[in-house]
């Protein structure tokens, strides 16, 4: 491969959690590549509960001390991180090149110590825009995205969002997907899930449908619900489980629609939904191998990691016909639904259910292949690289 850059230097990453969300693991993912690449790299992640980041990396850690949440105010508590990740860079003043937030949370806590004097180059990806109706939510969000140095999003959907919803240009660096850790995972965790999930093999219910990210709007969980119970009148004995769910935002309501849409739903196919909540990192590849499809329906998501991660695994995807999904997905490797019609999204996980169908699962093992995380470090590594080769000729010009 060429050398990613002529030019490497220190970066911090900031992420909001220590547990595998979405932009969590896509920031553990980026550590390691950018080390491989030669460049020095600090993972900082708030910690709230003590227990370490989700997985080793080839990065340093540094975790920042959290404090228990002031209760179920999301603004209170983004206000409360960003003055706890702000208080500790104020106090260890660490030196980078680059303060690389990976949400709008670590974004502002960056944003608080600029405002305080230290000189910080702040760079932001947007892995999503959210929609928040709070005031002060809103307004984190578009400072950390107007505010920074420097804006990167994971696909070209992301990018039109920036750009309308801001004003603000940004440039792609995707996602990436560890393809053999998915093709490949640990034998003993495999069976020790298979026993506690599906039991004795002779007894074992029918096929089990993934669904990814938790109970939330954007993955657009109650469709999922009701696309499950169309799928038991021809699967009785199939299984939805819900993997993960980690989140600073409150989809409290959602989650009580969800459960009471559920909870109207006849006995036998209430007790085929499993809620298997955040699990560890060595266990989700378990996971993905246990599960005959799984299902992306999203109405919104910056990029749809999940999707490349099922692609990894070998197994089925049924996945929104819309972008992003679409920029890197075609009929060849997944099956494309309507994502706001619950019948279309249940046909397709029936067409994925219904047979072995290997040409598209080896498609989608070349689709996935074709997203390693080298290559996004290599993007990351020009636009970095070029960042700091403009703050460097800027500080010169001054000092001439």
């Amino acid at each position: 491969m060429t050398p990613m850059t002529s030019m490497t230097g220190s970066v911090g990453l900031f992420t909001y959690s220590t547990v595998p969300r979405g932009s969590v693991v896509h920031t553990a993912h980026l550590a390691d590549g950018l080390v491989e690449a030669g460049w020095d790299v600090t993972l900082y992640a708030l910690d709230k509960d003590g227990r370490g980041f989700f997985r080793p990396t080839r990065a340093r850690q540094c975790l920042v001390p959290a404090g228990p949440a002031p209760g179920a105010d999301t603004a209170a508590l983004v206000a409360q991180r960003t003055e706890e990740l702000a208080d500790y860079l104020l106090r260890a003043r660490p030196l980078h090149d680059l303060f690389h937030a990976q949400d709008c949370l670590s974004a502002s806590g960056l944003l608080a110590v600029r405002a305080r004097g230290l000189p910080v180059r702040i760079v932001r990806t947007v892995h999503h825009v959210e929609r928040f109706v709070d005031p002060d939510l809103d307004a984190c969000q578009t400072r950390s995205i107007r505010e920074a140095d420097l804006c990167l999003t994971v696909s070209a959907a992301a990018r039109r969002d920036v750009a309308a919803g801001f004003g603000v240009q940004s440039a792609v660096v995707g996602n990436g997907v560890d393809c053999l850790r998915f093709a490949r995972p640990a034998v003993e965790r495999v069976r020790a899930w298979r026993d506690r999930l599906l039991g004795d093999a002779a007894q074992a219910p029918g096929p089990v449908v993934l669904a990814v990210g938790g109970i939330e709007p954007r993955k657009n969980s109650l469709r999922v619900l009701a696309a499950f119970a169309r799928v038991r009148a021809h699967h009785p004995r199939a299984q939805l489980w819900l993997l993960g769910g980690a989140t600073v935002l409150d989809h409290g309501a959602y989650r009580a629609a969800f459960w009471q849409a559920h909870a109207a739903l006849p006995a036998d196919i209430r007790s085929g939904v499993v809620e298997l909540g955040v699990l560890g990192e060595d266990d989700v590849p378990s996971i993905f191998h246990l599960a005959d499809a799984l299902v992306m329906p999203s109405l919104h998501e910056g990029f749809g990691l999940a999707a490349l991660e099922a692609l990894a695994a070998g197994i089925p995807l049924v996945a929104s016909a819309r972008p992003p999904f679409t920029e890197f997905l075609d009929p060849s490797c997944a099956i494309l639904v309507d994502p706001e019609d619950e019948a279309a999204i249940a046909d397709g996980l029936l067409t994925a259910l219904r047979a072995d169908d290997e040409p598209r699962r080896a498609a989608g093992r070349r689709r996935a292949a074709a997203h390693g995380w080298a290559g996004v470090a290599l993007r990351h590594g020009v636009h970095y690289e070029r960042t700091i080769r403009h703050a460097r000729d800027a500080l010169h010009g001054s000092l001439a």
